[in-house]
């Protein structure tokens, strides 16, 4: 029994991995049978295995946090000799740097998509998006190439005090792009409002997106918290810019839930709701933009003097 209570206390990755699939296995059953109309004499049964979704991956989340730290030192450790991959367990900024490629990669293929489908069917909804996605890869793209060319000169001898101040102008550049992240956006939002445009996630696929739609707005709600006040302004800007794309990501998932499961037709409120919901988006990227702005101009002017 002993032995037993160890186990479940101090769980193995392996087991965790197991639960992974069975919560994954859950949540595929327990949509299944509560949205299949030919399974819905099984409604209890569908209740059953989102329960033990809920078990599977509360237990998970709980295994992974106990086992982190010593799976993190067997990380550290195997990197000792690989130079690449122990900067990307050990630094921070070179971490966040590293992931912004991935979401620059990702970005560019959905501006590309939807501004090639915004082209064919003359879309002012798919050219907003592709002009919002356009705007990230800007942000991201600026982000990337100063942080290459800031650590050229880095290494060939620029100062510090030099070092600094460009940083900080472009921090400042990031927060004058992000404003017009809104003006993008709203392009959007009306056709949400006015057309009855919206992201759609249709059966199961919504369960996931809404899964990591909350992860994306938690990871960068404290990702910039913790950078707040971090003298990498590159990291300060990557991590503001994930923010502001982290609260699209809620309002993509708040319209798609409602043009899923909307079954009477309130296309009126479900407008509302939505241009609420985009108004708040809005204001609080611009006020991240302002944020930004600010704070790369009284950093300036504090270098200065």
């Amino acid at each position: 029994m002993k032995k037993i209570l160890e186990f479940f206390k101090t769980p193995p990755l392996w087991f965790l991995f197991v639960l992974a699939v069975i919560a994954i296995g859950g949540a595929v059953g327990g949509t299944l049978f509560l949205t299949q109309e030919s399974l819905s004499a099984y409604v209890m049964v569908g209740y059953a295995f989102l329960g033990v979704m809920c078990v599977s991956v509360g237990y998970c989340i709980y295994g992974f946090i106990k086992t982190f730290p010593a799976l993190n030192e067997r990380i550290l450790k195997w990197s000792e000799n690989k130079p690449f991959w122990n900067r990307v367990f050990t630094e921070y900024g070179f971490r966040t740097i590293l992931f912004s490629i991935g979401s620059f990669a990702i970005n560019l293929a959905f501006a590309v998509y939807n501004g090639s489908v915004a082209i064919v069917i003359r879309s002012i909804w798919f050219g907003a998006l592709a002009a919002y996605y356009i705007l990230l890869i800007v942000l991201r793209g600026m982000i990337l190439v100063y942080y290459a060319k800031r650590n050229k000169a880095v290494k060939a001898g620029q100062t510090e005090d030099i070092t600094k101040r460009k940083d900080m102008r472009i921090y400042r550049i990031c927060g004058i792009v992000l404003l017009l992240l809104p003006i993008a956006l709203s392009f959007a939002i009306l056709q949400m409002v006015r057309a009855n445009d919206s992201f759609v996630h249709t059966g199961i696929t919504i369960y996931a997106y809404a899964i990591y739609a909350f992860y994306k707005i938690i990871v960068s709600i404290y990702n910039f918290v913790k950078t707040r006040q971090s003298s990498e302004m590159t990291v300060r800007a990557a991590k503001n810019i994930n923010l502001a794309d982290a609260m699209v990501s809620i309002l993509a998932l708040q319209t798609a839930m409602f043009r899923e499961f909307d079954t009477a037709g309130d296309f009126v409120n479900i407008a509302r709701m939505n241009a609420v919901t985009g108004a708040i988006v809005c204001g609080l990227t611009a006020a991240i933009g302002i944020y930004m702005i600010v704070i790369a101009v009284k950093k300036i002017r504090k270098h200065k003097n």
